[in-house]
């Protein structure tokens, strides 16, 4: 590899970012002008009506254009591909780059939507997440990026759009945040506002733009291991202790991303910490009863825990909602059967990890009857840990009830 030059001099398809508003330097213009074939999406094309050459609409199905692109190359005709901003974030470039390889394009990057948005409001952007919303389903690269930053620049689409982000972040109780809409960012019609979540939720907006959300903190910052037991709301003192919680997280095996299910979440806890080990994953925190469930809500708005999901309902009638876990955790006793246990499994992704918290024989030994069954190799625990607590102007241990923790690996 000894100081290849990657394209060198070599002829390649050049890739020309437009940039938010401002002129092209004169080198991407001659190579526009001067292009055989000009590709790009139709709005950006339409500046360059005046010019010769054959035109390529980057649409649906894309593969369609990206092959007569590479006829067009392979002839020898000079291509050039049309971006907005800069081709390699969030653009086409890593498409390109998929399809030709490295070697056969040549990248000149104009200013990206993220930075013309930071500057026309005068916010540094060295360490602004960004996340794009553009064809999905699940919110949860927002979340991640909110929980971990307090902040982050949106990409939306016709579907995200920043009133639907709006009602995205009053729904995981996000209230007090900055939303700041661009609109037609490099144009005559461009506009920046400021909105509460509440503001934006019921406004529209031009289908170009980005969203930038600002302060979303948390009264306690971010979810950490750990926390005092005091710490959490919780009804009659039900929780997982943060001993056997350590333990439970450690057998839980968190993979950076996915989703975990936290079925009979108490107050939220063990989902809640989870999130300190996948920064990349989302929480669903499964819990029927009502004040329960509401000290889930309070306890993320109190950790910026925004990943986690807090879902009122039965199990398992509430798992339909759910997309499928690579992780499940069962706090708590298994009740009447294993028929929340036996659903969690079936959908359990190939590979995933259940892990089962009880303090009662009955459920102990259900949990281990239900794995052999499957055919699942179990593994047990019991932590069994005290606490230090005053006594006649010393310390004694007391100790906390021995908690079972049951943990299986769905086959791959």
């Amino acid at each position: 590899m000894g100081g290849d030059a990657l394209n060198g001099g070599a002829k390649a398809i050049e890739v020309v970012g437009l940039g938010m508003g401002g002129g092209l330097a004169r080198s991407e213009m001659e190579r526009i002008v001067t292009a055989d074939v000009l590709a790009g999406g139709a709005r950006l094309l339409e500046r360059f009506t005046h010019l010769r050459g054959e035109r390529v609409v980057l649409g649906s199905p894309l593969e369609t254009a990206l092959t007569r692109i590479s006829r067009a190359f392979e002839h020898g005709l000079r291509v050039v591909v049309l971006a907005d901003g800069d081709p390699l974030y969030f653009g086409i470039g890593a498409r390109l780059i998929e399809r030709f390889g490295r070697e056969r394009l040549r990248f000149h990057p104009g200013v990206c939507a993220v930075q013309a948005a930071c500057a026309r409001i005068g916010l540094p952007w060295q360490d602004l997440p960004a996340v794009s919303l553009h064809g999905r389903s699940d919110p949860g690269p927002l979340f991640s990026a909110l929980a971990a930053k307090s902040r982050a620049a949106v990409y939306t689409d016709n579907e995200n759009t920043p009133d639907a982000v709006a009602r995205l972040l009053l729904e995981r109780g996000i209230e007090d945040a900055t939303v700041w809409v661009l609109e037609d960012l490099g144009s005559p019609d461009e506009r920046a506002r400021r909105f509460s979540p509440q503001e934006a939720s019921g406004e529209s907006f031009s289908a170009l733009n980005l969203v930038v959300i600002e302060g979303a903190q948390a009264p306690a910052g971010p979810p950490v291991l750990g926390r005092p037991d005091e710490f959490y709301q919780r009804q009659d003192g039900l929780i997982t202790k943060w001993p056997a919680r350590a333990a439970s997280l450690a057998a839980l095996r968190l993979p950076a991303g996915g989703v975990l299910w936290d079925v009979g979440a108490g107050c939220g806890a063990v989902g809640i910490e989870a999130c300190a080990l996948m920064p990349g994953g989302r929480v669903f925190a499964v819990e029927r009863d009502p004040e329960r469930h509401q000290a889930v809500k309070a306890n993320i708005r109190a950790c910026g825990a925004w990943q986690v999901k807090a879902v009122k309902g039965e199990a398992p009638e509430a798992f339909s909602i759910l997309p499928d876990p690579d992780r499940v955790f069962v706090g708590g006793s298994l009740g009447k059967g294993t028929t929340a246990l036996a659903e969690a499994c079936r959908r359990l992704a190939p590979g995933g990890r259940v892990v089962v918290n009880t303090v009662l024989l009955g459920s102990l030994q259900a949990a281990l009857e239900h794995f052999r069954q499957l055919g699942w190799g179990a593994e047990t625990c019991q932590v069994q840990a005290s606490l230090a607590a005053p006594l006649a102007g010393d310390q004694r241990l007391a100790a906390l009830n021995p908690v079972f923790i049951v943990a299986a690996d769905k086959p791959a």
